[in-house]
């Protein structure tokens, strides 16, 4: 009988992960599966948990982004080739999302007893792995820049307040948030007054398409570069995500790579899945179908 490790942050979701996990247990534990639980405590656990050997056939995460990409990073340092399951469990919980990953967990258990394989890429930001987004510039560092309990309380309206104070910016000339930034690749290399750029392997950042061409198994990361904008200029482009048409916008760049280096002599931290990573200058790549994902 296989063995499931469930990898879990208790905190994630407003709290809502734990009767999730009661819900799993109880459900896998009726068709005699055996379930052993992981609860994360603090920030590397969950990498730390995903590298242990416990003789588990699955890996199932109940938890948000930032706890997936931790996964993910652990299960590829280790050379595990095991498949993982997502329950999402976090505010945003932008991959499981994209990839339509049922949210009732009677559902999601009959997801993983059926076991359907989808071998999905995985990106990197230098040494990091991404499952979801790589990410610098303007809004990308709201995710860690909100404190948990505000996450907790307020959920996604936590993000659009700090969003808001962002987009005020534009509109005061000494504070502009643009910054020079060195693009090279194959497809595209220049450099351009930017607002943000977006290093993607699946379609949803931020509960928007933002990469639109996205898919997790074509070998390719998408990149998107909003130029340096007006004030003026942005609600035309807020309205174009929302139909997936800001990639035809003067003032958006957008190609697909297998590697892309951005760099700036600006202070640039890259944001990865909702973490704070690396600094630029970065190599960007991908790793072809990394990660044995179950799926509906």
């Amino acid at each position: 009988m296989k063995k499931y490790e469930i990898i879990a942050n208790p905190k994630s979701g407003n709290e809502t992960a734990i009767d999730k996990i009661v819900q799993i247990i109880e459900n896998m534990s009726e068709d005699g599966f055996k379930m052993d639980l992981r609860l994360t405590g603090k920030s590397g656990d969950a990498k730390e948990f995903a590298k242990e050997d416990d003789g588990e056939d699955v890996i199932v995460l109940v938890g948000g982004d930032g706890t997936l990409n931790e996964v993910v990073n652990g299960m590829i340092d280790s050379g595990k080739e095991i498949p993982l399951a997502i329950l999402s469990g976090g505010t945003v919980n932008d991959f499981a999302t994209a990839m339509q990953i049922p949210t009732e967990v009677e559902e999601f258990c009959n997801m993983l007893k059926a076991e359907k394989i989808k071998n999905i890429d995985v990106g990197m930001a230098g040494n990091r792995k991404f499952i979801n987004v790589a990410a610098g510039g303007m809004m990308t560092d709201i995710a860690y820049s909100v404190p948990e309990e505000k996450k907790t309380i307020f959920g996604r309206a936590a993000y659009y307040v700090e969003a808001l104070k962002e987009v005020v910016k534009l509109g005061d000339k000494r504070n502009k948030t643009y910054f020079k930034l060195k693009v090279e690749s194959e497809e595209y290399s220049a450099e351009e007054d930017v607002l943000a750029f977006v290093c993607a392997n699946s379609i949803s950042v931020g509960g928007f398409e933002l990469a639109p061409k996205a898919t997790v198994d074509d070998g390719y990361i998408d990149v998107m570069i909003v130029k340096d904008l007006d004030l003026s200029e942005l609600p035309m482009l807020i309205g174009n995500f929302t139909k997936g048409k800001h990639i035809e916008h003067e003032k958006v760049i957008y190609f697909q790579t297998k590697e892309v280096k951005l760099s700036t002599d600006a202070d640039v931290t890259v944001d990865v899945d909702g973490e704070k990573a690396q600094k630029l200058p970065l190599t960007f790549n991908v790793l072809e179908k990394a990660i044995k994902l179950i799926i509906k």
